[in-house]
């Protein structure tokens, strides 16, 4: 188990690498996407204006005097005290302790946060903690501002794959996506709550959206691990029948599967179009998934601007402008 995840961590490193190009990438071409959309619709304005002048200027609304937006960068929604820090919990198992000191030696998830440092701001500091829990899980605590990742669901990981992976290098694959899609699922969690975010309908699937929306916009290794977020929930998905805890604040695991197989296929239906069949996401939902995507997409992209460090903003706004 060790050499795994001693791969695991290099694995994570690598994708690291890739959220840091990936997210100022993802920025680059939505800024893009909607200068070529402006120019669309300023040539449409220019094209109707030749054709129809009269109605022009019957319609045409005054002009407006510009507001603050539109020159200059709003201040940040509060002053930025805080930090994200990794946190690695003391353990009377040997086995736990080994593995949290491989991975503090790697210092991926150092680096991971010094990279969430330099892109949102914090009032307190964000401990992302790595330890036993007894329990194979990994939650966010509302109560002390933390995330936890347990050994237990770490390894739990690896027991799951195992059986459907042919390779050591695939299980290791298999192992770091799922550990970055619930890492950012939970950062979903925090982020709602420190930000006190406004959103509808329930929290877990709307941190499944943010989780979902992060990795695909980070590369093709990205796309790969919300699908094998997506397969996790499906190997652990329990049997419905009497007693089933319905109330439960999660999706259905086969809910989230799918859920999750309809975002990706969203995001681009022509790239993911053989996710669509007998075997995989029913055309029924497909359908659907383009404009579920989107809406999730910019929902995001509005929430969390205002807590953006200033320094990217300003550089977002002057693009805009």
């Amino acid at each position: 188990m060790d050499k795994r995840i001693l791969i695991l961590i290099i694995a994570v490193g690598v994708v690291g690498i890739l959220i840091l190009g990936g997210v100022f990438y993802y920025i680059g071409v939505k800024e893009e996407k909607k200068q070529e959309q402006d120019a669309a619709s300023q040539q449409d304005e220019e094209k109707g204006g030749e054709t129809d002048d009269k109605i022009d200027e019957q319609k045409a609304p005054e002009k407006k005097p510009e507001t603050e937006t539109s020159t200059t960068t709003k201040k940040s929604a509060f002053p930025d005290t805080g930090d994200f820090k990794i946190v690695y919990a003391e353990t009377e198992n040997p086995k736990y302790a080994n593995l949290n000191n491989i991975i503090k030696n790697s210092g991926v998830f150092e680096n991971l946060a010094d990279f969430l440092n330099q892109i949102l701001i914090l009032q307190k500091d964000f401990p992302i903690i790595f330890g036993q829990c007894d329990t194979v899980n990994a939650f966010y605590s509302p109560q002390e501002k933390r995330i936890i990742i347990c050994d237990e669901l770490l390894e739990n990981f690896g027991e799951n794959f195992a059986y459907f992976t042919k390779t050591e290098e695939e299980l290791d694959t298999a192992i770091t996506d799922a550990t970055y899609f619930i890492l950012f699922h939970e950062l979903g969690h925090g982020l709602i709550d420190v930000y006190d975010l406004v959103y509808s309908g329930k929290e877990e699937d709307v941190v499944d959206q943010l989780a979902t929306v992060i990795l695909l916009n980070l590369s093709e290794e990205g796309a790969r691990a919300a699908v094998t977020g997506a397969n996790y929930f499906y190997l652990t998905s329990s049997q419905i029948g009497e007693g089933y805890p319905f109330w439960d604040e999660h999706s259905l695991n086969q809910q989230r599967y799918y859920n999750i197989l309809c975002w990706v296929y969203g995001s681009n239906p022509q790239k993911y179009g053989s996710f669509v069949g007998a075997y995989g996401l029913p055309q029924e939902r497909a359908v659907w998934c383009e404009r579920e995507y989107q809406k999730m997409s910019d929902f995001w992209d509005v929430a969390i601007y205002p807590f953006v460090q200033e320094k990217i903003r300003q550089g977002l706004d002057k693009n805009n402008n």
